[in-house]
């Protein structure tokens, strides 16, 4: 299994190493783990998430790419649980659930997404009104990975007219224990609708807005080292065909417009991961009340753009086998598709960055 910390040392510190082989040992059992709830407790079990919410970026960053080599939803139990755990941390709610996540005995999900609102957070409908010293919710999330499974979710809603006026139509963000849900169907994954109808909650933040972005700009840059461990299998795989498969008397590894193909595999996978652990580096010592979103949006597009390329050569050079409804290929091209919409789509982010330079000066 490749590494991150041996080839890109500069971004390390000497911990993180050893986080980045534990995943890897976790990884590399030949063990089937079955649902999101297994692997969950089997992360937990294992240790890897003992600092949900506390530990920093880069570590995140290795232990996802370790995971998506091998196995795509071992890196989706892994990171939602962090997403969920974050808010939970930064505003010290909640710490019996943040616990028994910790330990994998809970499993969480970050209900933000709406059928109306993506990445438009004003546009969202979901809302919150009082009810005593607690909330009721209303509204639908859609699209959020682990729903079908979740024990508790952090939701984000608007206060409605009934809240007090200085919060009227802001987004705050609410704890939810044991949310009603129901599956969709996502490349595989254990993705869902969370289904509000006056659900009771408890808020954890008034300023949910910020929240939300602390949390996306923590994991967004990871989302990169996610989609290199996708595509760094694939290509190990690739050149192992290539090597071995004959045509036209030769290996095909030694024709040279597959060979200019590797090339501009090679290079796609380098760029992705150096610039993916810069916003990681980058997030990591930046002060925690300073924003990142630039870096953070540069890190996902640009690494989750290279190694779709990188996929999408994979598929290309395996031929017909690269679309074989068995083949390992065409599960990792899967796999990482939907890693250019989720946490920030690529279009979206484009507006961030070209946002910052409009905006400067």
């Amino acid at each position: 299994m490749p590494s991150l910390t041996l080839p890109y040392g500069c971004f390390f510190d000497s911990e993180h190493a050893t986080v980045e082989l534990r995943a890897q040992e976790f990884a590399a059992r030949a063990e089937s783990r079955g649902s999101i709830r297994d692997r969950v407790r089997a992360l937990g079990h294992a240790g890897l998430l003992q600092n949900i919410g506390k530990g920093d970026v880069r570590s995140l960053a290795v232990t996802r790419g370790a995971l998506s080599y091998q196995d795509a939803l071992d890196d989706l139990a892994f990171v939602i649980q962090e997403l969920g755990g974050f808010p939970l941390a930064k505003t010290e709610t909640e710490g019996s659930v943040l616990e028994a996540a910790r330990r994998g005995e809970a499993v969480l999900c970050f209900a933000m997404t709406e059928p109306d609102a993506g990445s438009d957070l004003a546009g969202m409908t979901t809302v919150a009104e009082p009810d005593g010293h607690h909330w009721r919710l209303t509204g639908i999330k859609h699209y959020i990975s682990n729903a079908p499974e979740a024990d508790h979710a952090v939701v984000f809603a608007k206060v409605g007219a009934g809240g007090d006026a200085k919060s009227a139509g802001r987004i705050a963000a609410f704890f939810v224990e044991n949310p009603t849900t129901e599956a969709q169907s996502v490349s595989g994954h254990s993705i869902g609708r969370v289904l509000l109808d006056g659900t009771p909650a408890r808020r954890i933040a008034e300023r949910g807005g910020a929240l939300a972005l602390a949390t996306l700009e923590r994991c967004r840059p990871t989302v990169g080292l996610a989609a290199w461990g996708l595509a760094r299998r694939g290509f190990d795989e690739t050149i192992t065909r290539l090597k071995t498969r004959n045509q036209f008397g030769k290996p095909l590894s030694e024709q040279p417009v597959v060979q200019s193909r590797i090339a501009d595999m090679a290079l796609d996978l380098e760029q992705a991961a150096l610039t993916a652990l810069w916003a990681c580096w980058t997030r990591d010592r930046t002060a925690a009340d300073v924003r990142t979103g630039y870096m953070s949006a540069i890190g996902k597009l640009t690494a989750t753009e290279a190694c779709s390329r990188v996929l999408d050569q994979c598929v290309q050079l395996h031929g017909a086998l690269g679309v074989d409804e068995g083949a390992l290929i065409q599960q990792l091209w899967r796999d990482a598709r939907p890693l250019r919409i989720y946490e920030g789509a690529t279009d979206v982010l484009k507006t961030v960055i070209a946002e910052r330079w409009l905006t400067a000066g």
